[in-house]
């Protein structure tokens, strides 16, 4: 099982992936991506700017995720304080796993091997993200991966303002030098 960059190749399985994730979270009732978001036009532009990151195993996409430098337009504002202070972060947005192995630790897999690989980009500081506050699913590994609840932000889902749960953890181990 490794982490890469995808490819158009990995299209299909990536939305079928998303596909999963929103049929997930319907059965849930929780009111996120039940729209046209996230959608091709999304995801084909997270492929083509070399966002989109793919946990793979033989073959075969388990996980997706979007991993996009600052400044992140979703994160300039927020109704609390981000850990980080300046533009040293990156953002990880549209997190997904395959329903097909669902109960296999695969967001834990998915998040560490990110992690690995956001490390070795010595210039980022921070790592943000944000979930529907109705899911408390992704909120669980959120905080199981070490992110800290900084507030909440609005994000614009299928046309309109919806309110995030903010969270944002370090990418070293210690606090960044340039951190107030």
């Amino acid at each position: 099982m490794y982490l890469r960059r995808a490819e158009m190749r990995d299209l299909p399985q990536i939305e079928t992936i998303i596909q999963d994730g929103k049929e997930l979270l319907r059965a849930q009732n929780i009111d996120q991506w039940q729209g046209n978001y996230p959608d091709t036009k999304v995801l084909v532009d997270d492929i083509q700017n070399g966002h989109t990151m793919v946990l793979v195993d033989h073959n075969e996409v388990l996980g997706t995720a979007a991993v996009i430098p600052a400044p992140d337009k979703s994160y300039t504002g927020i109704d609390g304080e981000w850990l980080t202070k300046d533009d040293h972060y990156v953002s990880i947005h549209r997190v997904a796993v395959s329903a097909k192995h669902r109960g296999q630790g695969l967001s834990g897999k998915l998040f560490d091997a990110m992690f690995a690989e956001i490390d070795k980009a010595a210039t980022v500081d921070g790592i943000r993200i944000d979930t529907h506050p109705q899911n408390k699913g992704m909120q669980h590994v959120i905080k199981k991966m070490g992110f800290t609840e900084t507030g909440h932000v609005q994000v614009m889902t299928d046309g309109e303002n919806v309110t995030d749960f903010a969270y944002e953890k370090y990418n070293h181990q210690q606090v960044p030098a340039h951190v107030e």
